[in-house]
C-alpha cells in the first residue's frame, strides 16, 4: 500500500537532487550503458552482491577526485514530521551500501572489472534522528542530513506536508509502486525544466496530490550548498533569499548562530546568510574522532568548523567556497564565559 508519506519521501529526494545540482551533482535518471544498473517495473535499480536494489535518488558527482573510483550517491528521504528517523532505517541503508559496494568484488563473471564505483549513502529527514541511529550511522559511513533545524529549508518542507493531503486506502491495482515511479518522472521533468508536471487525468492520486506549491517552493530556494566540516563531515547549506549563487565569494568570514528557529552562518544576527542542521550526536562523535578538546561548545567551533568548504558548480565550471569562522567573534565570546 502507498502511503502519503511515501509520496512525501519522494518529493524531498527530489528536491534534495535537484538543489545538489549546483554542488556538482547530477541525477542519474536511466542506466544507459551502466551495468551496475539496470530498471524494472517499480523503477531503478543498482546491482549488488547479493541482489538488486530499487534505488531512484541516485546522483553522480561529476567532479572526479584521483587515486578513486567515481563517487555515486544514494539519497533516502524520510518525511516523518512527528518523529524521527529510527535505527532499523538505517540499518537498511546499511545494508544496501555494503551489498552494492561488493558488487564488484573480484571474481568470475563477465562484467567483473567493467566499470566500478565509490558508494556513498545519505539519508535526509523533515525531522531528527534518534541517538541510536546516528551511532550506528557514524560506525557504518552512513551520512545523515536532517532538515528540521534549517529555517531556510522549512518552507519547502512544509510545502512538501502541504502538497500531499491525507487520502483513504486505495486498491494496491490502482496505486502502485509503477504509479509513484511515474510520478517520480513527472516531477523530475518538471524541476528540471520549470513547467507544470504532467498528470494522467486518470491518475488516483490527483485529487490527493498538489505539486504546485512544492515546485514553487524549490524554485525559491534555487540551490544548496553541501559544506564539509573537518573534511568529513557533511551539511547542507541552504541559502537565504537575498544569497544568490553568483554573488558568493570565494572566501566568507561568518559566524555561526543559533536561535529558537535554528542554525545560521552570516555576518551577524541581522544577516544570516545560510542556514543548517546537525544531527547532534554525530556530530560529537565525529568531533571526538578528532581528538578535540573536552571544552565542546567554543572549542568544538574553533577546531572543527574554524575552516570549512563547499563546491559550487555552474554550467560545467566548478570552485571552491572556503568559510571561515570570524574568530575575533569567537575571542569574544571566550572572554565573556571566562567571566
Amino acid at each position: 500500500m502507498i502511503t502519503p508519506q511515501q509520496i512525501r519521501g519522494v518529493l524531498l529526494e527530489e528536491a534534495v537532487l535537484h538543489l545538489l545540482r549546483k554542488s556538482g551533482y547530477k541525477t542519474v535518471d536511466a542506466p544507459g550503458g551502466d551495468p551496475t544498473l539496470h530498471t524494472g517495473g517499480a523503477g531503478l535499480f543498482v546491482r549488488g552482491r547479493g541482489g538488486s536494489h530499487q534505488i531512484d535518488a541516485i546522483a553522480d558527482f561529476l567532479i572526479h577526485q584521483p587515486f578513486t573510483n567515481p563517487s555515486r550517491l544514494l539519497v533516502e528521504a524520510k518525511c516523518y514530521f512527528r518523529r524521527d528517523v529510527r535505527l532499523p532505517e538505517v540499518r537498511n541503508a546499511v545494508g544496501v551500501l555494503k551489498d552494492v559496494s561488493e558488487f564488484w568484488v573480484p571474481g568470475p563473471g563477465p562484467v567483473a572489472g567493467r566499470r566500478r564505483y565509490h558508494y556513498q549513502s545519505a539519508i535526509v529527514s523533515a525531522s531528527g534522528f534518534s541517538e541510536d541511529a546516528q551511532e550506528y550511522a557514524f560506525a557504518h559511513d552512513i551520512y545523515l542530513i536532517p532538515l528540521g533545524d534549517s529555517p531556510f529549508f522549512r518552507p519547502l518542507l512544509e510545502a512538501i506536508r502541504t502538497a500531499v493531503r491525507p487520502f483513504p486506502m486505495l486498491p494496491d491495482s490502482l496505486v502502485s509502486t509503477q504509479r509513484i515511479s511515474y510520478l517520480r518522472r513527472s516531477v523530475r521533468e518538471a524541476l528540471r525544466y520549470r513547467a507544470e508536471p504532467e498528470q494522467e487525468t486518470d491518475d488516483p492520486l490527483l485529487p490527493w496530490v498538489d505539486l504546485r506549491p512544492f515546485l514553487r517552493a524549490c524554485e525559491q530556494l534555487n540551490y544548496v550548498l553541501v559544506g564539509v566540516l573537518g573534511g568529513q563531515f557533511p551539511i547542507l547549506l541552504a541559502p537565504g533569499e537575498e544569497m544568490r549563487l553568483g554573488d558568493i565569494p570565494e572566501r566568507l568570514h561568518v559566524r555561526i548562530y543559533w536561535n529558537e528557529s535554528g542554525w545560521y552562518l552570516g555576518h551577524d544576527r541581522n544577516h544570516p546568510l545560510f542556514s543548517f542542521d546537525l544531527p547532534r550526536r554525530l556530530f560529537d562523535l565525529y568531533a571526538e574522532e578528532g581528538n578535540l578538546s573536552a571544552e565542546r561548545a567554543l572549542q568544538l567551533k574553533a577546531e572543527f568548523m574554524g575552516i570549512f568548504q563547499a563546491i559550487q558548480t555552474d554550467n560545467g565550471r566548478a570552485r571552491i567556497i572556503t568559510f571561515e569562522l570570524d574568530f575575533d567573534w569567537l575571542n569574544q565570546l571566550r572572554r565573556r564565559d571566562s567571566l
